[in-house]
């Protein structure tokens, strides 16, 4: 008996890594806003992208892109957000009117990191507010959510130690 548990917690440590997670990765292509549009506004907002995400909790949401396009190196200002109604709204990305994406002449990188989140199962929308004239220019944007696998086999392994563990104690104490 004294042999044999090692033996099922190396067992069980071996199955625990079997459970890593997946990674899902969206990518969204290039975005060229309508106007162009002048001060004072109002300003359009956009609907960039619907992405449905599968039920379940991710742990990790990370998104990257650049301000500025193959047709523009750059953008007018824009508010960029992620998210639903459910699992709320995120300010992912901003670009001020004169700042480096407003003026570069090449496109200007930008990312988030939005974990760790629980978010629920669903449509989520990739959505671009403008905020100063002209026209809103994105870059490929990719959209990577991290999603662990159900821990099943740990649940499990720790329930057979638990159990070995309550008959040893049985019999030998």
């Amino acid at each position: 008996m004294k042999k044999s548990l090692p033996l099922l917690i190396l067992v069980v440590l071996c199955l625990a890594t079997l459970a890593s997670a997946a990674t899902i990765t969206y990518t969204i292509p290039e975005f060229n806003g309508g106007g162009p549009y002048n001060d004072p506004g109002p300003f359009p907002a956009y609907t960039v992208a619907t992405l449905l995400i599968p039920g379940g909790a991710y742990q990790d949401v990370n998104l990257s892109g650049t301000f500025g396009n193959s047709v523009a190196p750059n953008s007018a200002g824009v508010d960029l957000f992620f998210g639903n109604i459910t699992a709320g709204f995120y300010l992912v990305g901003q670009c001020f009117e004169f700042d480096t994406c407003w003026t570069n002449l090449t496109p200007t990188p930008w990312s988030a990191d939005l974990g760790p989140l629980n978010l629920p199962g669903g449509d989520y929308y990739f959505i671009a507010s403008q905020t100063s004239e002209y026209v809103v220019r994105l870059g490929v944007t990719t959209v990577d959510t991290v999603v662990p696998e159900p821990s099943s086999l740990l649940l499990l392994g720790t329930g057979l130690i638990g159990a070995v563990g309550a008959v040893r104690r049985k019999f030998l104490g």
